[in-house]
């Protein structure tokens, strides 16, 4: 199938010149000095020259045959590698979307509750402001209707009783004011 080659280095003159070598062809002909790395074509001698035309053929095909299938396997590498990074695109646009939506809910959420507080505060004001009236209309019922009638005594607790309900009125009033200042501060804040 192939010639055989030798190398002879056998001389020490030939290995001290550089870029010399010896080839001896296995079919009887004299050594031959060539340079190193220059390649001579294959010589056809015969039937065995047919046999390395059809090897290198048949090499060659090989070698065409192996860069297809490296390059289908390297396109279906590259498939794979695509399909994975738009997959993994997707899901982090899919948990981007949810993260926007929890955002959005918890925002909500938070506008509702403050929304509910600010519905509570002015409930409890309308009510305190609803008791005042009561306090004040009922004083000024009882002292109308007690004004001549009642012993100084019971006249003097009756009035040391508003005092006290008033200056209750006047806590609430100030406790109600102290609650709208921080729910004015909370609210500067957000």
């Amino acid at each position: 199938m192939w010639t055989p080659l030798t190398l002879d280095y056998s001389s020490p003159k030939e290995s001290q010149a550089p870029g010399l070598t010896r080839i001896k062809g296995g079919n009887g002909n004299g050594p031959e000095t060539q340079q190193a790395g220059s390649l001579r074509p294959l010589r056809d001698t015969g039937p065995s020259g047919l046999k390395e035309k059809m090897t290198i053929a048949e090499l060659q095909t090989a070698i065409s045959s192996l860069k297809e299938e490296s390059s289908r396997q390297q396109l279906a590498a590259e498939r794979r590698l695509q399909d994975v990074t738009q997959k993994f695109e997707d899901e982090k646009k899919q948990l981007i979307r949810d993260n926007d939506r929890a955002i959005k809910a918890l925002h909500s959420e938070l506008e509702n509750r403050a929304n509910q507080v600010r519905c509570a505060e002015k409930k409890l004001q309308h009510k305190e402001l609803e008791a005042q009236e009561q306090i004040t209309y009922i004083r000024q019922e009882y002292e109308t209707k007690f004004k001549g009638l009642m012993p100084v005594s019971l006249r003097q607790e009756l009035e040391d009783t508003i005092s006290s309900l008033k200056s209750q009125v006047n806590f609430l009033q100030k406790r109600a004011s102290i609650l709208q200042e921080e729910l004015a501060t909370y609210q500067g804040r957000r």
